[in-house]
């Protein structure tokens, strides 16, 4: 890449912005990660590199020269970070020769962007070629990279789990609301701290409150348990709702699509699981009846605490369907699932891609004109974790296809 001495054309990119104009991620600076700075390792070279942040296509390996400058990586480096970096404090640009850019001032938690090929220059601090418009724009000159805050550990691109995934999930959606010329709150108006049972993300869109629950895989293809609910023989006022939930749910495996020899056995009027089914209250139900029943053929099979059961608890296999009769009606409870509890999307962040597939489960406040969630290709109940409050974590774990992103 050339030198940073014709650079004057672009000085006008690196005064103050005016204040109409804001960057998806200036406003969300309070939820990156600063806590570590750039150092010459996280550059791409042949004897230094560890994790790589800076973007780089180049077709040879990289290797230092006597000067201390470093070229070009190996090619086809993913590169996951798009929103930049911001800046750790009040710095400036400077020319290659380390002459600073007259009114080049960069105000502390603005973001800037290593350009491909990441040019590496020695020049009493390390210094690196950056713009502050994205990766793949001219450069506007070159930074200290000890004044530059990364991802700390390992592969932090801010998308990771929890609370990250939500604060990732939160600037990918605002960003697309401003592509779409949605007005936007510029800070979320709620994001769940870490277990916390509240909403996921809340975010103001066109005036609206809009709410999402996210979900994080590794392998998209893999089932994705979209909630839980902990079930136990004895109910408390706050389980109540939940064995409603899981009632409803089992009733379906019985009536319709489940195997045989359950459905014949729930459904005999005659017969002791059929009365268990009916019975109201604690230990009873069409789940508990179902776990029962399953039980009296495996003993393993029961609730957190039982004997011979495992720490969490155990479901039976018969709570699993492909099923599509079965899990378009399952769909139809899940959605309503979501929308009692004031959910608007549902959100998949693939943690390996680094994607986002944002699915809408509420048609009555669809600003962003997302597809509904599609149907399954597969649904299950099963265990999700340890047990809860002595009682057994039920995972509804669903399968389905990637579609609208």
């Amino acid at each position: 890449m050339e030198n940073a001495v014709s650079l004057t054309k672009y000085l006008h990119q690196v005064k103050p912005r005016d204040e109409s104009y804001v960057n998806h991620v200036d406003r969300v600076q309070d939820l990156f990660l600063n806590e570590a700075k750039f150092g010459d390792v996280n550059f791409p070279n042949q004897d230094k590199q560890r994790t790589v942040y800076p973007p780089y296509t180049g077709e040879s390996q990289s290797t230092s020269s006597p000067d201390g400058n470093y070229t070009k990586g190996d090619p086809g480096n993913p590169y996951n970070f798009p929103e930049g970096f911001p800046v750790s404090q009040n710095t400036f640009l400077y020319t290659k020769d380390g002459e600073k850019i007259e009114g080049s001032e960069i105000k502390k938690g603005t973001p800037v962007h290593f350009v491909d090929p990441a040019d590496l220059h020695l020049n009493v601090k390390w210094m690196a070629q950056v713009s502050l418009k994205g990766w793949d724009k001219k450069p506007d000159g070159y930074i200290a990279i000890s004044h530059v805050e990364k991802p700390p550990g390992q592969g932090q691109k801010r998308v990771a789990k929890g609370t990250e995934a939500q604060e990732a999930c939160f600037v990918h959606v605002k960003k697309l609301c401003e592509d779409k010329g949605l007005k936007v709150a510029p800070l979320p108006l709620g994001i769940a701290p870490s277990s916390s049972t509240k909403p996921d993300l809340i975010m103001e869109i066109e005036g609206k409150r809009v709410q999402f629950e996210i979900k994080g895989t590794d392998k998209r293809d893999k089932e994705i348990t979209f909630f839980d609910i902990t079930a136990r023989r004895k109910q408390n006022r706050k389980s109540q709702a939940g064995k409603e939930e899981l009632d409803a749910v089992a009733e379906l495996f019985i009536i319709q699509g489940g195997p045989t020899n359950l459905k014949d056995a729930l459904t005999d009027r005659s017969g002791k699981w059929y009365k268990l089914r009916k019975k109201k209250g604690n230990e009873g139900g069409a789940f508990h009846a179902i776990m029962e029943y399953s039980k009296s053929l495996n003993s393993t099979i029961g609730y957190a605490g039982d004997k011979k059961v495992v720490k969490s608890g155990k479901l039976p296999s018969v709570l699993k369907t492909t099923n599509k009769t079965l899990m378009n009606q399952i769909h139809a409870k899940i959605l309503e699932h979501f929308i009692k509890g004031g959910d608007d999307y549902f959100a998949v962040h693939n943690r390996s891609s680094d994607t986002f597939e944002i699915y809408n489960v509420n048609t009555k406040n669809d600003i962003l004109k997302k597809k509904t969630l599609p149907q399954f290709t597969e649904f299950k109940l099963a265990t999700y974790g340890g047990p809860s409050a002595a009682g057994t974590r039920v995972g509804f774990k669903i399968k389905f296809p990637v579609k609208d992103k």
